[in-house]
């Protein structure tokens, strides 16, 4: 019985591994379920109260007639008449935002949405046009500025020219078959700017608007400048553009960009939009002419910033637990190590107490983190499960100094996790590293060691598991 020592342990070990490995998943089933509650959470603000924002910098329409042949039924040409657009875009604009964010606007139990309120103000010039001969309609031109959620809005936004202020007005179709609500102010109302929108004037745009979680400018103008500041630190860029500037505190972000073509690019999509479908798209900050199941890939839109939860407890519990297989797996293997160098028993039961208290560990982690800070939830809990193994341990290892060591080992174990956790950039360098290490380690310890020895060691030398007298 005694030859087969070693063979039995090791499958025994193996067992064990692959069963509190299917344990560490259902876990990752359960943060995913806590992660949808929050998803869910979100979507019902975006649903009801205000939803991520996205504006599309001014421009000009002006409708025309133009003459051209037209099929009947029977394909028959004949001369029709179809009402087109002119666009007219910015020549440029500067553009500034002062973000104000929180995340105690929208709560549930331990659910938090971040939302921001933002001052835009932008200052811009419209040249005068390059016309060709067509029958333009003047007294119907309008000045559009689209808005994503109007429900945002706390005021309706302004634009100061001709030394007057004109507010604009909400579009009669609103945003729920578009996306956007095309905002204007129209020649119609207002005859005097049919001489300006001809001839060329500058502007001062004024908003104040209420968003959820992302922010999004579409520049149109020939050449665009966009300054952010806002009083949140975990910032994220993306869409067509980068900032070429950027500085972040603790409590305090601004970025910078500067560009001479997107605008030029976005008035031309816009343009070659013929359905709410397209539109739609860029209130979701990207564009694609092919419906997605084409599968045309889409472009990003626009130059987005998104504000960002300090530390996201459920990825972070989720990256955590993808460590724990590694983690189950050194203790096992230090607990074998100790049987061969130090000639214990220790039962499978008891290699599954000490693996089942690193699993409690993360429901822990999980549990504490939705109410309190990251970094002392998983305190907590370290310190909670290692000091529990460290007691079990003594009473296992008959002895203090064993267990101590064993405590030093786990300690050192989650500590690593941690570190490897908040340096996400280097996760791989590091990991591969601390790989070289054990490995060395364990190398070093056991050079001496007869493995063939060990299945022929006689029984008596092996001692029993015997609890220490009180």
């Amino acid at each position: 019985m005694r030859s087969n020592f070693l063979t039995f342990k090791i499958i025994a070990i193996s067992i064990l591994v692959a069963l509190f490995w299917i344990g560490l998943l259902f876990i990752t089933s359960l943060v995913s379920e806590r992660q949808d509650y929050q998803r869910a959470f979100l979507k019902e603000i975006a649903q009801n109260n205000i939803s991520p924002q996205t504006v599309i910098s001014p421009y000009i329409r002006v409708p025309y007639n133009e003459q051209k042949n037209c099929l009947d039924e029977k394909k028959v040409a004949y001369l029709c008449t179809e009402e087109q657009w002119l666009y007219i875009s910015a020549d440029s604009t500067q553009w500034s935002s002062n973000f104000n964010v929180s995340d105690n606007t929208y709560k549930r139990t331990i659910y938090r949405a971040i939302s921001y309120t933002a001052n835009l103000m932008a200052k811009g010039v419209f040249q005068k046009p390059t016309l060709e001969k067509k029958d333009y309609q003047w007294d119907r031109a309008e000045i559009i500025f689209p808005v994503h959620d109007p429900r945002g809005l706390d005021t309706q936004p302004s634009l100061n020219m001709l030394n007057k202020t004109y507010a604009f007005e909400m579009s009669a179709q609103g945003s729920n078959s578009s996306g956007f609500d095309f905002m204007y102010v129209s020649a119609k109302k207002y005859p005097e700017l049919i001489n300006a929108i001809q001839n060329g004037f500058t502007f001062d745009l004024t908003a104040n608007i209420t968003g959820l979680g992302k922010f999004t400018l579409i520049p149109t103008s020939r050449s665009v400048t966009y300054q952010a500041k806002g009083n949140w630190a975990d910032t994220k860029y993306s869409g067509q553009n980068l900032p070429f500037a950027k500085t972040s505190t603790p409590q305090q972000f601004t970025a910078q960009w500067k560009n001479i073509a997107l605008g030029h690019q976005n008035i031309s999509k816009l343009i070659d939009c013929d359905n709410n479908e397209c539109i739609r798209q860029f209130s979701n900050g990207y564009f694609s002419q092919e419906p997605a199941y084409m599968g045309e890939p889409s472009q990003s839109i626009g130059l987005s910033t998104e504000f960002l939860e300090s530390v996201n407890v459920y990825t972070q519990t989720d990256r955590a637990i993808k460590y724990g297989i590694v983690i189950i797996i050194i203790t096992f293997a230090c607990f074998f190590l100790f049987e061969v160098l130090k000639s214990l028993r220790i039962h499978p039961i008891q290699y599954s107490l000490v693996a089942m208290a690193q699993v409690v560990f993360f429901v822990l982690l999980l549990s504490i983190s939705e109410y309190y800070a990251f970094a002392w939830a998983y305190f907590v809990a370290g310190i909670a499960c290692v000091g529990l193994m460290s007691w079990y341990l003594y009473y296992v290892m008959k002895g203090f100094k064993a267990a101590g060591l064993f405590s030093i080992i786990l300690s050192s174990l989650y500590a690593v996790m941690y570190m490897l956790l908040q340096s996400s950039g280097k996760t791989f360098l590091i990991g591969s590293i601390i790989s070289f290490v054990l490995l060395t380690v364990v190398m070093f310890i056991t050079r001496h060691i007869d493995w063939y020895q060990i299945n022929n060691k006689p029984e008596q030398k092996l001692k029993s598991y015997t609890p220490p007298q009180a």
